[in-house]
């Protein structure tokens, strides 16, 4: 304790160039900290937000702007796609669940996002109050969303044209609020989820022309600002079936049931005009063989021959693909991009690639941080050396009132290493206080750090072990001090 005591008063000696090291190695840690932490909530708020998606298929474009539109939420959407090419897809033996989605529209910058009621499942998100939305123009909203516009049950509010908190507004269309979600910790919260109806009603090009619809309600009752709506609304009832039916109905998604006598699938079963040669290609494809090209683009050919009734000129503008074998990963993905006018993109791939395009920025920021500590370990060295020049009678001093070499020796070392450890300490603290005061995306909320990370704690070793190198030294020549010779000098008289 005798000399630690004494260390640190010797460094308090002198408070500023203690002070400017102590702030050195404080930012060059602070920076390899903030890296940790971003590179740890991106890896966790990616795994999140991917909820065991396989494949998201989409209009033609980039397939990262693919994944970053339709799975995290974070920019625009490449187009549109057939809903009946779609939802042929979601009907292939090698898919276990489709989930369209439908964006276009949103509410004071939160994506208003039409799905169906497998989309939240996919994120096992529950309700916190009220209910799920089932009909035309009825949201589910997440939490964040309720937080942060005030929005709840009942509330009644249209939205805007694009991903801008201001445009081209809707307000001959209102919703209305019927449940707010859980906190779920990932994009959801972010949210506002509605049938893939809703958005096809307000996007009907001739929806007055073509469609009859009672409207009780008055455009000039709207707050404009907040786009929130007081007056009574109906929902836009309509004489048209397609717009009432729940939004679990949208699109084919196949489920499995479990019966006496195992698994069965409830959907996709072959059809009863479906010829011999056919029935046996599904069986192949289900049981995970290896197809040619030509068969493939055959057994797509046959599935968006299914019946249907009318010309459906309907668009989504992805779909979320969940696989039944690791066939899937396979077959499906090549036979889309080549065979069809839409792009399939796997999310665990393309943000891959996305984070080894970042790797160089982190790369470059890591080089930079352990170039500012191995400065300020150059700047401990002259601090202990200059201190050790000037205060060599001090040494002698120490060493004639019974202080060994050995205690002379450490006396320096811990001067090192308290300088590296507070440096240390003052560098986490440091990058806590930036990564609370950075934006918050919505795929990738920022909170605090629950404890140390694991790179924390490996960086405190080099920290300790760059202060103990910068001083040894130091230490080693006042080890060496020849006491008599040093308290006979003029200058030490």
């Amino acid at each position: 304790m005798f000399i630690l005591r004494l260390a640190f008063r010797r460094l308090l000696a002198r408070p500023g160039s203690t002070l400017i090291s102590l702030l050195l190695f404080a930012i060059g840690v602070s920076i390899i900290s903030l890296l940790l932490m971003a590179d740890r909530q991106m890896k966790l708020s990616v795994e999140r937000n991917l909820a065991g998606i396989d494949l998201v298929v989409g209009a033609k474009g980039s397939p990262l702007q693919l994944i970053l539109s339709s799975v995290l939420h974070a920019d625009y959407p490449t187009g549109n796609i057939p809903l009946s090419q779609a939802e042929a897809l979601a009907r292939h033996p090698l898919v276990e669940k489709s989930v369209p989605l439908a964006l276009g529209d949103s509410y004071r910058g939160f994506r208003i996002v039409g799905t169906t009621i497998d989309y939240p499942q996919m994120y096992n998100v529950s309700l916190q109050r009220g209910e799920w939305y089932s009909h035309v123009l009825e949201a589910t909203i997440g939490w964040q969303v309720a937080r942060l516009t005030g929005l709840d049950l009942g509330s009644r509010f249209y939205g805007v044209h694009g991903f801008q908190e201001t445009g081209h507004a809707h307000p001959e269309f209102v919703y209305t609020v019927t449940g707010v979600m859980e906190p779920a910790g990932n994009v959801i919260d972010y949210l506002i989820l509605t049938p893939v109806e809703s958005v096809w009603k307000v996007h009907e090009t001739h929806h007055h022309d073509h469609h009859d619809c009672e409207h009780d309600h008055d455009h000039h009752d709207c707050d404009h600002d907040h786009h929130d709506c007081d007056h009574d609304h109906a929902h836009h009832d309509c004489d048209h079936d397609h717009d009432h039916h729940p939004a679990s109905h949208s699109t084919a998604s196949v489920q499995r049931e479990k019966s006496a006598g195992g698994d069965q699938l409830s959907e996709n079963p072959p059809s009863a005009g479906e010829d011999a040669a056919m029935q046996q290609l599904r069986k192949r494809i289900e049981a995970g063989e290896e197809v040619t090209r030509e068969e493939m683009e055959l057994f797509l050919a046959y599935q968006s021959q299914a019946p249907s009734a009318g010309h459906d000129t309907r668009e989504i503008t992805a779909m979320l693909l969940k696989f039944r074998s690791p066939a899937g990963h396979v077959q499906l993905p090549r036979m889309i991009n080549e065979t069809t006018s839409m792009q399939a993109a796997s999310p665990a791939l393309e943000l891959n690639r996305l984070f080894r395009l970042l790797a160089f920025g982190f790369d470059t920021l890591r080089i930079i941080a352990w170039a500012i500590i191995l400065v300020s370990g150059l700047n401990i060295f002259m601090l202990l050396w200059n201190m050790l020049r000037r205060g060599l009678a001090e040494v002698a001093l120490i060493r004639v009132l019974g202080g060994s070499s050995p205690t002379v020796f450490a006396m320096l070392l811990l001067q090192g290493a308290i300088i590296a450890a507070g440096g240390w300490i003052l560098g986490v603290v440091m990058a806590r206080a930036i990564w609370l005061m950075l934006p918050s995306f919505h795929f990738m909320p920022v909170s605090a750090a629950a404890g140390l990370l694991q790179g924390e704690v490996w960086l405190l070793l080099w920290a300790l072990a760059t202060g103990l190198v910068a001083s040894l030294l130091p230490a080693w020549k006042a080890y060496r001090t020849d006491v008599h010779f040093t308290l006979t000098q003029p200058e030490n008289a």
